[in-house]
């Protein structure tokens, strides 16, 4: 009787957790690796990077401690840094098959020709560098997932209980760990039939404190539900409503097996032979209808699961705190923020280049002393653009507040500004069509996140040639966008401001003279930009003798003769004098700036275009605002003209502006 009783008190438990099973299984391997940088074939970085793999697979054969790191190649000439690290319930043999499936078969495959990659299994992590981050506590990227399924019963105290558990009892034990293995499996009865199980880990280099700061931050970034997991490269935390990991490895006995609904009746009679058989009958006929509503659920959530990768779905997770420099760190990465090390100087202040004590390269913008923010409002502002993550934006690193200053970090680019590229003699030799392309249909993505597709519609208002970086494989990175004013706007009404923030040469004409803006103003820099790209001139330079025409007119007029390959810089003029490519970027330039804000396309048109060629381009409308020279002499009150700021190549533009509006998504 108590082996009956006990199946039909297990039996919502077991749905449950076959339930629980079956929606998590997704997320058994996710990986992150960025193209940012990358290397050649038959470089000494693949060199090296093919020994370091080697390496990791070799000594997860006979490594009873899970944890392993090794550097290969010089410090100072094409170095890499790699770690594996096992789940503390891991046996020396699946610890070696997920480091080995991982070297051998997911990084070529995923990762190809990429510097950087962080891959988080059931079983391990594998994780490599070009930048050393044996001495970092590294909180992102970061990936999460959640059991789709809503918690059954009082969600508060649930979630109560899942981070006093790992707060107070798995995060105490994993950083007590000591160098061997900061592992902690912990479990908490929710119910008299439900236990929760949870688990922690830290890498073993991470001191006590880093260890018990890095799982208790992933606790703010819990969800109400009945199980998830929090992946960082420095540590994991995990919980579930069923067990997930080797139950031997609790700090005590198993959980209580549940209470049974039936229980013995002393000083009574006996139950008799037909009662039993009818409650074998009862549990049989429900675990029946039990076992076929798992199966349609299993059905239903397998149509409806989607494959989840880290690079398109991940939701990064930031504090303020985890992107906070030390003042004197900033100080000396810069050499006391020495001219040596200035980049470029504008209206917001300075940029200079900097060197952490890894050998990262940095760019510092240094905010000017005049702005009335406060810490608060700095910091909201940093966190909403640091979680603006693509690969065709310029990445935010962290901040320093103190008294005296504001400092933002940013991805260093040694390539510096597109301006450097099209507008010099020397370098534009550089810019085949093939790279010209590929920039225009990089700054076309990155524009499309800005409007459409990230968490906050931005406006950049300041688009042009020294606003796009470039890394060191030439893809473009649009940089200065949201840090400076964020404030949400109402999308049904037209948005005015009474401070122009822009470029000569690049404004379009309704947000010059009315102080009009829109994503479709946004779009006329795209077409400025686009035909200062094709023709290697630049627009507010094209021709300044009084009222010649300048280059959006002169691109008009050669589009209109029909001969638009004079339009075209004569470096790649005859290499691409039948490319089609050529004549579909210069259409959708004049596309953009067309006089009529309605007439110009969405940055969504402008990529589905670049991408198809079944697509129809309309024939753009020659305007009275293109036909007559384009001098402008009135503006609302304050103009803000990023070209009166002195640059040395300035690879960081530091003196424009941009609006961003607050549209969850």
């Amino acid at each position: 009787m108590y082996q009956i009783s006990w199946l039909l008190a297990f039996l919502p438990v077991l749905i449950v957790t076959m339930i629980h099973q079956t929606t998590t299984a997704s997320a058994q391997f996710v990986h992150t690796c960025t193209n940012d940088t990358m290397f050649t074939n038959g470089s000494t970085y693949q060199t090296n990077l093919n020994s370091l793999l080697r390496a990791l697979a070799s000594n997860a054969t006979n490594n009873p401690s899970g944890f392993y790191r090794t550097t290969v190649g010089n410090p100072t000439i094409e170095a890499i840094y790699g770690e594996y690290l096992c789940t503390g319930d891991q046996n020396i043999s699946s610890c070696h098959q997920c480091v080995a499936t991982a070297t051998t078969t997911d990084i070529p495959r995923l990762c190809p020709n990429m510097k950087v990659a962080i891959l988080w299994y059931d079983e391990c992590l594998v994780r490599y560098s070009n930048t050393s981050f044996f001495n970092s506590m590294d909180q992102s990227p970061s990936w999460i997932a959640w059991n789709p399924n809503n918690i059954i019963g009082d969600e508060t105290r649930y979630m109560d209980a899942v981070t006093n558990m790992i707060s107070n009892v798995i995060a105490v034990r994993a950083a007590k760990g000591g160098s061997f293995k900061k592992f902690a499996t912990d479990f908490v009865n929710y119910s008299a039939i439900q236990p929760i199980y949870g688990l922690g880990q830290c890498t073993p280099n991470l001191n006590a404190n880093d260890c018990y700061e890095c799982l208790n931050s992933s606790i703010q970034s819990f969800h109400q539900k009945p199980g998830g997991r929090v992946l960082a490269p420095s540590c994991i935390v995990r919980f579930e409503a069923y067990p997930f990991f080797n139950l031997s490895y609790l700090p005590q006995a198993s959980p209580p097996s549940p209470s049974p609904l039936l229980s013995p009746s002393h000083g009574k009679k006996k139950i008799s032979t037909k009662v039993l058989v009818a409650i074998i009958v009862a549990a049989l006929l429900v675990f029946s209808v039990a076992l076929c509503l798992i199966c349609i659920c299993v059905c239903l959530l397998r149509n409806k699961a989607r494959k989840v990768d880290v690079s398109t779905h991940a939701e990064t997770h930031f504090t303020a705190e985890s992107l906070q420099y030390d003042f004197a760190t900033l100080l000396n990465a810069t050499n006391n923020f020495s001219d040596e090390n200035k980049l470029g100087e504008g209206g917001f202040g300075g940029v200079y280049k900097g060197t952490l004590s890894n050998g990262k390269l940095i760019a510092v913008k240094r905010l000017s002393a005049s702005s009335s923010q406060g810490i608060q409002e700095f910091k909201t502002e940093v966190l909403v653009v640091a979680k603006l993550q693509h690969r065709n934006l310029v990445r935010l690193l962290g901040f320093c507040y103190t008294k005296q200053e504001k400092l933002l970090v940013y991805e260093y680019f040694p390539n510096k500004s597109l301006d450097n590229f099209i507008f010099d003699h020397e370098n534009r030799q550089l810019l085949n069509w093939e790279r010209r392309y590929n920039i225009i249909r990089g700054i076309a993505r990155g524009l499309l996140y800005l409007h459409h597709d990230s968490q906050l519609r931005i406006i950049h208002r300041d688009l042009k040639a020294s606003n796009i970086l470039l890394d060191d494989q030439m893809n473009p990175k649009i940089s200065d966008f949201g840090t400076s004013r964020i404030f949400g706007v109402d999308h049904s009404q037209t948005n005015y401001t009474n401070i122009v923030v822009g470029t000569y040469g690049y404004m379009a004409p309704e947000y010059a003279l009315q102080g009009q803006f829109s994503i479709k103003s946004d779009a006329y820099s795209f077409g400025v930009l686009v035909l200062e790209i094709i023709s290697g001139r630049k627009a507010s330079t094209f021709n300044q003798a009084g009222d010649a025409e300048d280059l959006l007119s002169y691109a008009w007029r050669q589009w209109e003769a029909g001969t638009p390959l004079e339009f075209v810089d004569t470096i790649i003029r005859d290499s691409c004098s039948n490319n089609t490519d050529v004549m579909r970027c210069i259409q959708i330039g004049l596309l953009c700036v067309q006089e009529s804000v309605e007439d110009r396309p969405t940055m969504a048109n402008v990529v589905l275009t670049l991408d198809s060629y079944s697509i129809t381009l309309p024939v753009p409308e020659q305007s009275d605002f293109l036909a007559r020279p384009r001098v402008i002499t009135s503006f609302p009150k304050e103009v803000n003209n990023s070209d009166h700021s002195s640059s040395k190549s300035i690879p960081l533009s530091v003196n424009e502006d941009s609006i961003t509006e607050l549209e969850p998504r």
